[in-house]
């Protein structure tokens, strides 16, 4: 991995419409992708196991609602390649209205196998028992409010632009 994916200044503000782009599971991975290496669409696609021309025309859209830019141009024996990266490794829509009472929260167009997703869901419950052990532990050493924390995951929909 070329960039350090703890890195997390690199934060770009969307508005709806790239948030739209962005929901696209497919497309989500492509910039995941194209934020730790620049990449050709061949190499994507090669990568993402989808159609060269696919990928492109994902790219495309991406590109053109400056998600992504061109980082360098080769050309060889008439032949040129471009090379995409994505502008940030996280995107938020400052407009975006949090539901009532909600305080913190991250979302992910990921895909999973049942196998990671299992290992996902088993991380998440160890997590919120460590912090529920740590907010006992700490209960008499600070101010402490109450919190719900809730783990969702549902299907998302690949298909769209």
């Amino acid at each position: 991995m070329d960039r350090n994916y703890k890195d997390t200044s690199d934060v770009m503000e969307v508005n709806w419409e790239q948030q739209r782009v962005l929901s696209n599971p497919l497309r989500s991975r492509m910039v995941a992708l194209l934020y730790e290496k620049p990449m050709t669409p061949k190499q994507v696609a090669d990568l993402v196991g989808k159609n060269p021309g696919t990928v492109y025309y994902h790219i495309q859209q991406l590109v053109k609602h400056e998600i992504l830019e061109v980082d360098r141009v080769n050309t060889e024996k008439g032949i040129v390649e471009k090379y995409y990266k994505s502008k940030a490794r996280v995107f938020k829509n400052p407009e975006k209205a949090s539901p009532i009472g909600h305080v913190a929260g991250k979302a992910a167009n990921i895909y999973l196998s049942k196998k990671l997703l299992d290992q996902l869901s088993k991380e998440v419950e160890d997590l919120i028992f460590k912090y529920g052990h740590l907010s006992y532990k700490e209960k008499d050493s600070e101010d402490q409010s109450p919190y719900s924390i809730e783990f969702l995951v549902k299907n998302s929909n690949e298909e769209g632009e």
